[in-house]
């Protein structure tokens, strides 16, 4: 967008998310939930609801933001342009992680499990060859979201260039009408809620692309939903009115659901908790973006930073956090500080192999990285 109308915001709500995947995913290494690459037999149980507070809504914001992302991509680009761009960004990406990123994680699991010995060069090929984890070694580990990501812009991409005409922006805007009206928006739950309840317990959610409706439906329609609320500047707008409403309700509603699991009712009401939890993911991204309004929308020398290196921190900060908690598996500390260790470590690597990778024009251009001006 032009810099004088651009929703710095919205970048900052991307930025937070990707930020806050390294104490997530450092936290997968703590508990019996997640993928990750190493998982040690200590277990946090504090570590559990911070992992499950943040499952809840991170990455449905991004998905979100996304189709906002694309409304205003395609103001200044053809839907032909806006595709040879996520070709580009997504899709490409997505294979340089394969085949550069995952691997070494997926070797540092294999030694710390004792499935495999030798070198990362006597491993590689095996990564490709012996079938998905648990059985064989292949993991897309965090890679899944470009995977999905560039799933739906095919998919949406009719919807994306008929958005351009007039008549059907301006038929948007008046069936989205009622969602400008304060808590009336939350009506968009109720398709998701739907869906959640049908689907949700036959696909917990693998993130294989294939065998996974439950999850393929939600972010698709959160990317539909991005879409909607740029089409309609009042949506935004009214998600920004209504930041303390969100913010109390989605308080209250993960107080009520960690009640559930303490009290030992959960396994009760498991038939209704999907569709209680697509309502604490609107209440959580909407107290995001209102208060990310508030407080971020301006620009700044970080965010001009930030936001070019974020996406590179998406696709890198899994590695150093793996080889981290490799290296400090077997430390006679206590696990508190071994995740502490753990974070602390991963957010300068972070940066550091981004900060490497942006000068190397082959890798930049692998990784979809613009070679920027500003260094840290």
């Amino acid at each position: 967008m032009d810099q004088k109308e651009r929703l710095f915001y919205l970048d900052w709500v991307r930025i937070i998310v990707i930020l806050l995947l390294v104490p997530f995913h450092s936290a997968v290494t703590f508990t019996v939930h997640g993928d990750g690459f190493i998982k040690y037999p200590q277990h946090v149980r504090s570590l559990e609801y911070f992992l499950w507070f943040l499952s809840i809504w991170i990455m449905p914001a991004l998905f979100l933001v996304s189709g906002i992302a694309a409304y205003h991509a395609l103001q200044f680009r053809t839907a032909a342009e806006y595709a040879r761009e996520r070709r580009s960004k997504l899709l490409l990406p997505l294979l340089a992680g394969l085949l550069l990123v995952c691997p070494p994680m997926a070797y540092l699991r294999a030694l710390y499990m004792g499935t495999f010995q030798g070198s990362f060069l006597r491993f590689y090929p095996h990564f490709f060859s012996e079938g998905p984890y648990p059985q064989g070694n292949f993991n897309w580990g965090h890679f899944w979201f470009l995977a999905y990501l560039f799933v739906f812009t095919l998919i949406m991409r009719p919807l994306f260039a008929r958005a351009r005409r007039e008549g059907l922006r301006q038929g948007l805007v008046k069936a989205s009408l009622v969602l400008e009206r304060g808590p009336s928006i939350y009506v968009v739950a109720i398709p998701l809620m739907l869906t959640e309840t049908i689907l949700r317990p036959h696909f917990p959610g693998l993130q294989n692309l294939v065998w996974d409706w439950a999850n393929f439906v939600l972010y698709l329609v959160l990317v539909f939903y991005g879409f909607v609320f740029a089409v309609n500047n009042g949506i935004l707008d009214n998600i920004y009115r209504i930041r303390l409403f969100s913010l109390c309700f989605g308080i209250v509603l993960f107080a009520v659901a960690v009640a559930w699991r303490v009290s030992g009712v959960a396994r009760s009401m498991a038939p209704v908790f999907p569709a209680y939890n697509v309502l604490m993911v609107f209440a959580w991204v909407f107290a995001l973006m209102g208060y990310a309004r508030q407080w971020l929308n301006r620009k700044s020398g970080l965010h001009t930073y930030l936001n070019t290196a974020s996406f590179p921190a998406y696709v890198f900060h899994f590695l150093p956090i793996t080889a981290t908690a490799y290296l400090i598996a077997h430390s006679d500390v206590s696990p508190w500080l071994k995740y502490a260790l753990t974070v602390l470590l991963a957010y300068p690597l972070t940066f550091a192999i981004y900060e490497c990778v942006r000068r190397v024009p082959v890798l930049r251009s692998l990784f979809a990285i613009r070679a920027g001006r500003r260094g840290v």
